[in-house]
Parts: C-alpha cells; structure tokens; sequence
C-alpha cells in the first residue's frame, strides 16, 4: 500500500540514456535507432521487459526482517511511546508487455511508438509500535497510549496503453510526447488518524481505538482475479513530454515532466470511515492475541463500508539527466523529483562500452538517506538488445542470501532487492540518408522494372 512521502526509485535508471526500446518509452525523446544501420521497426515479441524494486528502511529493521525471513512479528528492542511513522517500506514494479516503434522518417527522425505496460506502485509508513502491538503487549511500559498506531498505506496497480511520438526540431533539439490511457486494477488505501491503547497488566487485558479512512477498488478479502485483466471500469489518463539538446563538445542534456494522470475508481469501490471503538483483548499475554486483535479490527473496519467513486494520482515526476561522452566511457547524471511529495533520487550512472557490450555501475543517493550501488550487463548492436541488472545489487543478493539463512543475526543495514531484464529487435528495411542510400523508391524492378530503370534502358538501346 502506497504512502504520500516515500522513496521515488521506481525506474531502472541504468538504463536512461542506453536508446533500449525501454528507454525510448520512458524518455519519449530519445531516439532508438541508428540512421543507416537500424532497421526500421522495433519490438520486444512479447518477450515482457520487466522491473521491480523493494526497500525497507527505518527503525523496525530487525522486526521486518524478523517478519520477511521468520514469518514472526518481533518488537524487542524498539523505542516506544512517540508514534513516529519512521518506517518506510516501498515496493514498485514496471514492466512492459508489449512495445512497438517505427522509424516514420528519416528527415528530422520521426518516430511513432506503441506500449502496454503494468504498473504497481506501493508504500506502507508504520510506526515501531506497530510491529509490538503484533508483538508482545508487554513491551509497553506505560498504560496509556495514543496516537502510537497511525500508519498510512497505500497500493494501486494499473495498464497503461500508451502512444508515444518523437522528432529532431532542429539538429540539436528533440521533443516526445507520451500520451496514455489508463485501466485500473486495483487500490488500497489506508490512513489511521486516532488510536488509543490501554493497557491493564493485572488483568491481563489490553483495548485499543483505530479512527480512519479506508478506500478500496474491491471489497475486503474478495479480490477477484478478472480485474487484473484491462477492462476501462476504472479509466484513467496520463501524458509525459520530454525533450533533449545536445550543445557543443559532447554535452548533452534530458528532461521529463513525467506520468501526470489521474485514475478515476468506479463506484463499485468502498470507503470505509471507521471509528473501531474499544476492541478488548482479554488474555493478552496469550500467543493467540494478536490473530484476534488483527479479526477485531477486520471486522470493525468492513461494517463501516459504503460504495463510493474516487479519483486517484499516479506517481508523477520532474527528471533531468546530463551527458557527455569521453570515447567508450559514458556517465549519466540523473535527478528525479516526485511532483506530490518529497520523494526524490541523485543518481549517478557509469557505463563502459566494450565492442557490442555495456556494463554499467550506478549509484543513487536517495531521500530516505541511504545510498544504493547497482550493477547492469547489456549486449547492445543497432538492431538488438538484451539486458539484465539490479539497482541494489549487493542488497539483492544479501536479500537472497538471507533466505537460505534466516536465523540472526540477520543481514546488517536496510533492506532491498531489485531486479530488471529485457530484450527488443529490430526488422524490416534499413532507412538510409538520401545520400547514403543503397535503396531509392521507384528503383526497384517491378513489372519488369521501375521508372528510372526503364528510361535508363530505352537510352541504352
């Protein structure tokens, strides 16, 4: 579920600036192909270029990590009492099923492009107390709480069937545009405003107040598998534009005004504004009271509902990137702003060419104030390409390393995985400069030759 304020790592920066048939689409633009070498349509055959990029941060780290690795909620150790939302979980995933683009003119580079991609966008901001009240309702010292649980969720997921143009306006400057429709799939959406805990040790009994709202597409628990397919019940639209200038000695210079749109939910979906009232806990310091804690709330919160449309924002951003080539080596400098909230990234992308292949090291200083290193290999040739890499390379392999043994102590620092691959070619007619061309329409023999050909014989003769 997906917070206002959050990391905004949600794109496989590596691979700006590379002319990827995924570049292109994210950077409207640039430009994918390679006059007189690169034929002239391109396309991934369904082969999905996928992404998808996962970190927590905060002070629950080992009670997280208790919960991804053990299945077990442990609150040991975490300063209670302030109500601080100070953990951060982000989890996000682009991944583009289908994407198709044609070379329309070689003058001014004209190109046209079609895309289908599926998106999820997710945060979660919790406080520690959070993951003790799941926990042991012994750590809290105090008998009186408030205001300790007021987290704030959000997921929403959507297609996004796109059409993408670009051209050279003058030699140095290009301009794209990216114009979208939208098909939701689903959206969960919570925020806790109030919440009270009383605790009563010489009872052993606990109660608990949550105020708050709650949206969903889908009623609680019944999600149903249809709605992951596009069926426009819940539309919605985006645009990008972008534009490029390359000055003098090798600087060049990219911006996007990216992803602004809006998602309107049909009025199928639910708004629970729940009041819970006191849920009493008898028997707290049973094992079981934090599974009846979790259907208490379940079922305070469903007898709030009421069916309601609502209109929602996607995660839009402000990009800049600056180049400049020196021989086989390219650097990238990237930053990237949210529009709604103060997520952001500083990310700085070292790319090395050897022949037809590119590896690449990235580093990106994110708003949550943590640095993430990642590492991408690509084959890259005018009319083929493959790709594979991961933001947090040494994170994702520490994630997976974790999984193999998950007793503590548990893998040190915050927690992150990413992963990205994909693949695109080309086919079709190379498009030439005129004064290049080995191919000129009305040259080519056609009932028994063209125009030219035949003039070209008749004086022969």
């Amino acid at each position: 579920m997906i917070a206002c304020q959050g990391p905004a790592w949600a794109q496989q920066y590596s691979l700006y600036n590379s002319r990827t048939l995924y570049d292109v689409f994210e950077n409207p633009s640039q430009s994918a192909y390679q006059i007189d070498t690169s034929r002239r349509f391109a396309f991934n055959f369904f082969i999905p270029n996928i992404g998808i990029n996962a970190t927590f941060s905060g002070d629950g780290e080992s009670s997280f990590k208790s919960l991804i690795y053990d299945g077990v909620f442990k609150g040991t150790g975490l300063e209670l009492g302030k109500g601080s939302r100070n953990n951060r979980l982000a989890l996000n995933t682009n991944n583009y099923l289908a994407m198709f683009r044609m070379l329309k003119t070689v003058k001014k580079s004209r190109e046209i492009g079609l895309s289908w991609q599926v998106r999820n966008d997710a945060r979660v901001r919790a406080t520690n107390e959070t993951f003790a009240l799941f926990d042991d309702f012994d750590l809290f010292a105090e008998d009186s709480y408030k205001d300790i649980v007021n987290d704030y969720l959000l997921n929403q997921s959507y297609h996004q069937f796109s059409l993408s143009y670009r051209e050279n306006v003058t030699r140095r400057l290009s301009v794209g545009v990216k114009a979208s429709l939208l098909s939701g799939i689903s959206y969960n959406e919570l925020k806790v405003r109030n919440s009270e805990l009383n605790i009563y040790p010489e009872d052993d009994e606990i109660d608990i107040m949550v105020a708050g709202r709650f949206r969903s597409s889908f009623m609680l628990d019944n999600f149903e598998a249809s709605s992951i397919k596009p069926n426009f019940r819940n539309p919605g639209l985006s645009i990008t534009a972008g534009a490029g200038y390359k000055f003098k000695y090798g600087w060049s210079v990219f911006g996007n005004l990216k992803d602004l749109g809006i998602i309107r939910w049909s009025k199928s979906s639910y708004e629970y504004a729940f009041n819970t009232g006191q849920i009493i806990i008898n028997n707290a310091s049973n094992s079981t009271s934090d599974d009846r804690l979790a259907d208490s709330l379940d079922k305070r919160i469903s007898n709030s509902r009421t069916n309601k449309s609502f209109i929602s924002t996607i995660n839009g951003k402000i990009e800049f990137l600056v180049n400049k080539d020196f021989g086989n080596y390219q650097p990238n400098l990237i930053v990237a702003k949210s529009l709604f909230n103060n997520a952001g990234d500083i990310a700085l992308i070292n790319n090395y060419r050897f022949r037809n292949y590119v590896f690449t090291l990235s580093t990106a200083y994110n708003t949550n104030m943590f640095m993430q290193v990642g590492g991408q290999f690509m084959i890259k040739t005018p009319n083929k390409e493959f790709f594979i890499g991961s933001d947090q390379l040494f994170k994702t392999i520490q994630f997976a390393k974790g999984f193999n043994d998950s007793s503590p102590p548990y893998p040190a620092g915050y927690t992150g995985a990413s992963f990205y691959l994909g693949a695109g070619f080309k086919f079709g007619r190379v498009l030439e400069h005129p004064a290049n061309a080995n191919y000129i329409p009305g040259m080519e023999e056609s009932n028994g030759g063209g125009f030219i050909k035949r003039i070209f014989r008749k004086k022969s003769n």
